[in-house]
């Protein structure tokens, strides 16, 4: 009966630090997840916009583009993309970031300014907004599962 008792005890205690581990800290999961839409934009300019989403995009994502249809799935959003990412840069600052209490989804959103030359050679830049839905993969890494912009 005593050895039970212990037994009880032990799996109780293992329970409380097993649960306590499982606790985020919401502010730092906000500022790393601002911090990696950040280096994600720093991506895009650096790379193209193409490539810096074909890095930070889950695989199963979606694009919602504003006045076109959704694009399902990274290699499709990539192929997407390929096709004009060498006529426009695209650059964005997050503006904010939440994390839901599990951890392991969250959104930013920001302003962005697509970058082009236009058919007389002029530089135009069309600004807007964006929203972007987040998961945490195994690794531990930020991925994009929804991409929307208008």
């Amino acid at each position: 009966m005593k050895q039970f008792k212990i037994f009880l005890t032990a799996i109780t205690v293992l329970f409380v630090f097993w649960g306590c581990g499982t606790a985020i800290d919401p502010e730092k999961e906000r500022a790393g997840l601002l911090q990696t839409d950040k280096d994600f934009s720093q991506a895009s300019i650096e790379k193209g916009a193409a490539e810096a989403f074909k890095l930070y995009l889950a695989e199963d994502a979606i694009q919602l583009p504003s006045r076109s249809n959704p694009v399902v799935g990274r290699d499709a959003i990539y192929a997407n993309m390929s096709k004009s990412s060498g006529n426009y840069m695209l650059a964005w600052e997050p503006q904010y970031a939440e994390v839901a209490q599990s951890g392991d989804l969250g959104y930013t959103w920001g302003f962005f300014t697509m970058t082009f030359t236009d058919e007389n050679s002029e530089v135009k830049k069309n600004p807007g907004k964006y929203l972007n839905i987040w998961k945490k993969q195994a690794n531990g890494s930020w991925k994009v599962t929804v991409d929307m912009g208008n």
